[in-house]
């Protein structure tokens, strides 16, 4: 077997919100970009959409004021994990651009930062163990994989 182009991969992108799948893909993504020395770009997504709580919570009065709250506190919180995810791939000797983005829909935007990074690979986690339950979920890695015109590795 003929050995892989040392710059099969120039531009990496993972994607994390800090759950356990994700880590997956953040070690996997890691030791593809040391491999082929290519910068990583490390992407957290903020979602914007209430969940289903808080949209049916709006009915109440001051529920706005607990939702604002409520987001403030998710976006910090992954803005937080992102910096940290950064800096332990940067102590491992890694190229890391981070990317902190605002979206309704994830694979959309992961798929933007993408395109506008140059990536030549996508880099997931999944977190549903079926195809069943990543279809009733509306799984990211799922869309993306099919959305993607570039390579995408799911990290299992």
């Amino acid at each position: 077997m003929p050995e892989p182009s040392p710059h099969l991969y120039r531009h990496l992108l993972v994607a994390t919100g800090g759950a356990p799948h994700s880590q997956k893909a953040v070690e996997r993504a890691v030791q593809i970009a040391r491999h082929y020395g290519a910068t990583l770009h490390v992407v957290t997504v903020v979602p914007q959409g209430g969940s289903t709580l808080m949209n049916a919570a709006v009915a109440f009065p001051g529920a706005e004021t607990f939702e604002a709250q409520a987001l403030t506190d998710d976006a910090a919180r992954r803005e937080a994990h992102l910096h940290a995810t950064a800096e332990a791939i940067r102590a491992q000797g890694v190229t890391v651009v981070e990317h902190l983005i605002p979206a309704l829909k994830p694979a959309d935007a992961i798929l933007q930062v993408a395109q506008e990074a140059g990536a030549d690979l996508i880099v997931l986690g999944r977190k549903h163990k079926s195809a069943w339950t990543a279809a009733l979920a509306g799984s990211v890695s799922d869309m993306v994989s099919h959305a993607s015109p570039i390579d995408v590795l799911i990290a299992r």
